[in-house]
């Protein structure tokens, strides 16, 4: 379950969707990941049937393992809304969809997790993230801009910039050029 929630909550998918998601990039790693399991596992544990403490589990991810990286304010708040959209017992309970889309077995069973995750499209939909189905448009509008940029910044470079002169180099290294070897040298 923690995988499915990773695989549409973190960074390596926001990323398609920057600046919408995010305002920047943030460098979610597996470890993250892993500790993120690790507090859910034992807030499973120790949770009597179904019940989770899902103020410690927010707490958890928002200030000690995802929040620890994000660096601004309105950033804490999307990861906030995330994790009080993806980790909710009606999600857990599988009678609210992940993100609309995606129902969560009520089950024990790896097996079910992982047909599920198999099931899984290999490409994000903005869907998944709450996202205008067109984000699409503006992500690209986005990155052509900042294509359009560094074009921009290349074309800037004068010809002198790039020209190789001969004449210049030799001034500038004629005393290692031109000198004649010692007699050490021979």
């Amino acid at each position: 379950e923690m995988c499915i929630r990773d695989r549409v909550s973190t960074q390596s998918t926001w990323g398609n969707y920057i600046p919408q998601g995010w305002t920047k990039f943030y460098e979610f790693s597996y470890g993250d990941f892993r500790a993120g399991v690790g507090v859910l596992e034992t807030l499973l544990s120790e949770g009597q049937g179904d019940s989770i403490g899902w103020e410690t589990l927010h707490g958890l991810m928002e200030n000690a393992i995802y929040g620890g990286r994000i660096d601004n304010d309105y950033d804490l708040r999307v990861l906030k809304a995330y994790l009080e959209q993806f980790f909710n017992l009606e999600v857990f309970n599988g009678t609210q969809k992940l993100s609309g889309v995606v129902t969560i077995p009520n089950s024990k069973s790896v097996k079910d997790y992982l047909g599920l995750i198999n099931k899984l499209s290999d490409s994000d939909t903005p869907t998944l993230f709450g996202l205008p189905i067109n984000i699409d448009r503006a992500v690209q509008r986005y990155n052509t801009l900042q294509i359009v940029g560094s074009l921009k910044q290349l074309m800037a470079v004068s010809a002198e910039d790039i020209k190789f002169d001969k004449e210049r180099w030799s001034q500038l290294l004629g005393c290692l050029l031109y000198t004649s070897p010692s007699p050490r040298d021979s």
